[in-house]
């Protein structure tokens, strides 16, 4: 007797994305050096170990008592337009993914310095970054929790606090953005937003703190609240606060970096807490750029120029019309961290080389667009041909 075996049950093919939209991670100035390390590390898994860095002029030497000499630099280190670090790497049963990380800061209201939250949100709304704004596929906004106040009886409205005030405006500007990018996307909540709230957990007097088991042994760990309004100062506060301002479509995480790694809890409602519901809400997440689904049956291929000379972004073809579209985005990065970079001292000779930076950077971007015009009416290979050479000497250049 013949034996027939079992018919073999065919797995879902998992796509790979192969160019992924970037994950744009925002942080305060005056917290990114205490914020940022430990959140990539938890993130990717990867520390960093060797701080970005710039040269700021007239600067002194930590622990050192000499001044330096007039027209020297000292290096200090800062995350603005940090591109380098590991990728955010995604698995999931539909799709894997290597996240690029895009590192930026923006100043709060109360730190004494000469850029804005206001400026930030200016330049990303400008026709020059719509390329930018293409490329983000989430947003993670990390910044230090506020704590409620130690002082016995103190009723003060929490909204009224200077430190309150900052981050609510920090969020306002950023949301202006995430709203355009949504928008040019074609609806709300294409775009997941993530307010991270470092530090612990806030609970509000009248409050209990309950443990228990859910069905796979994880801890549940949450407040029962006694009253109706969540905890001032909570992920469920700041979420009635985004909600007022009208900022739909972000999703506000308490997160503790002094937490062991690889601990789990749930919430009273089951949902995760921390670092795995951040990274629950990234996998979520379609990252696949424009014109690429993951419904697609060929996610990778490199045999296309046609987006780079004509700007079309109805196909799916990636290739070498995708590489310039990431210089592009890499030049504007760049030329806003530089005018981000200066020392405030306009006659200064870094500002000077500063300004050319910008502006060699700007005549490069000029220099692809015109290309793209002026080969719209080209045969198909003769475009192929000078694209090639074009980012060629562009690269030279660079």
């Amino acid at each position: 007797m013949t034996s027939t075996s079992a018919p073999e049950v065919s797995k879902p093919k998992v796509k790979n994305i192969a160019n992924p939209r970037r994950l744009l991670i925002l942080a305060p100035t005056s917290q990114s050096l205490t914020t940022i390390p430990p959140l990539l590390h938890s993130l990717t898994g990867v520390p960093i170990v060797d701080p970005p860095q710039k040269e700021t002029p007239d600067v002194q030497i930590p622990q050192s008592s000499t001044p330096l000499p007039p027209g020297t630099t000292a290096p200090t280190t800062t995350f603005a337009g940090y591109t380098t670090h590991s990728p955010l790497r995604l698995s999931t049963k539909y799709y894997t993914a290597e996240v690029p990380l895009w590192v930026d800061e923006i100043p709060l209201s109360t730190e004494n310095t000469e850029t804005t939250s206001t400026q930030w949100r200016t330049e990303f709304l400008s026709a020059e970054a719509e390329i930018v704004r293409e490329a983000v596929g989430a947003l993670i906004v990390c910044v230090k929790a506020p704590e409620p106040s130690s002082q016995p009886g103190d009723n003060t409205n929490p909204v009224e606090r200077e430190d309150v005030r900052a981050v609510r405006e920090l969020m306002g500007d950023v949301g202006v953005v995430k709203s355009c990018i949504d928008e040019e996307r074609g609806g709300m909540g294409d775009v997941p937003g993530v307010l991270i709230l470092v530090g612990g957990k806030k609970s509000a007097p009248g409050t209990s703190t309950f443990k228990a088991k859910d069905e796979d042994g994880l801890d549940l760990v949450g407040d029962e609240e006694l009253g109706e309004d969540a905890a001032p100062l909570s992920a469920g506060w700041w979420e009635d606060q985004m909600f007022d301002m009208g900022l739909l479509g972000w999703e506000v995480i308490e997160w503790d970096p002094t937490e062991q790694s690889g601990k789990v809890t749930r919430n009273k409602f089951g949902e995760y807490e921390g670092m795995p519901r951040i990274k629950e809400v990234l996998e979520t997440h379609d990252w696949a750029a424009s014109g690429d689904t993951l419904d697609a049956d060929d996610l990778g291929s490199d045999d296309d120029f046609d987006d780079f000379v004509s700007g079309d972004k109805s196909t799916h073809s990636r290739g070498f019309g995708e590489e310039v579209n990431e210089l592009e985005r890499e030049m504007f990065g760049l030329r806003m961290a530089i005018e981000r970079g200066g020392d405030g001292h306009e006659d200064s000779e870094e500002d000077e080389n500063g300004e050319d930076k910008v502006e060699s950077i700007e005549a490069l971007m000029m220099r692809m667009q015109s290309i793209r015009d002026m080969s719209a009416d080209m045969p198909e290979a003769q475009r192929k041909r000078l694209a090639a050479k074009a980012v060629q000497d562009i690269m030279k250049d660079l």
